[in-house]
């Protein structure tokens, strides 16, 4: 619930709340509601697919803004979140704009900070080897989500296969190096597993398929060796205490 509240007191309360319990509890459901109250601003969505793409679509389809701007549940963002990205929108009009963003652990506590590539020459120019946005962290505007027919699927890696079809698309991309969202790490994420980089590296393999070049060449040949060796990289894990 602390994800909620840190939305609902934005210091720019201009904006529109949308949320998807997807695969909730009755119990869960009935707590929103309870938490959200009467805000006209919040409007609340319930799915039994608990499958992350599927809502990311769901709400971006009922969206009416020109930007749709993520998080996720157990994250918290920074109260001048939404002032800050509709002040950057305004110099840039980026089709995907995300940001730096602070690590916290379980309980809340400080852990690092990961630090992201800024302009978009320098996102691309990463996306082979590193994490180049924090997903939660990211505003898309709606119009190119939809004209890339947005979220394609994947378990763990749904933002790597968005990012790759962006940057095929020629997406105007950047980042923004003020942390604007404290982003939870736990051990149950997905990042680091055998499966992301596994889903990761079929991807690559598509690119490289649809466009052979020494780009796509070397995203599969780092995404095979994460896939082959997860057991042994550090994952989310090189980022704490990194302040």
């Amino acid at each position: 619930m602390e994800a909620i509240e840190s939305v609902l007191s934005q210091d720019d309360p201009d904006f529109q709340f949308l949320i998807s319990a997807n695969a909730c509890s009755d119990e869960l459901w009935h707590q929103l509601h309870d938490l959200v109250g009467n805000d006209p601003r919040v409007r609340l969505f319930r799915s039994e697919i608990g499958q992350l793409s599927f809502n990311l679509n769901v709400l971006a389809d009922n969206a009416t803004g020109d930007y749709v701007v993520r998080m996720d549940s157990d994250d918290v963002s920074e109260i001048h979140r939404v002032r800050r990205l509709r002040r950057a929108i305004a110099e840039s009009w980026p089709d995907i704009i995300g940001s730096c963003v602070s690590l916290i652990d379980e309980s809340g506590s400080m852990v690092g900070r990961m630090e992201l590539p800024i302009k978009g020459a320098d996102i691309v120019k990463a996306l082979p080897k590193s994490t180049v946005f924090c997903h939660p962290s990211v505003a898309i505007r709606r119009q190119f989500l939809k004209d890339i027919r947005g979220y394609l699927g994947g378990f763990a890696s749904e933002d790597t296969d968005l990012w790759l079809r962006a940057t095929r698309a020629g997406a105007k991309m950047q980042n923004l190096s003020e942390p604007l969202l404290r982003y939870r790490v736990h051990s149950t994420q997905s990042i680091g597993s055998r499966a992301g980089y596994a889903e990761v590296a079929g991807l690559w393999l598509r690119e490289f398929l649809l466009s052979p070049s020494s780009f796509t060449g070397k995203g599969l040949a780092v995404s095979l060796f994460k896939a082959i060796f997860a057991s042994w990289l550090p994952g989310v894990r090189r980022y704490r205490n990194r302040k």
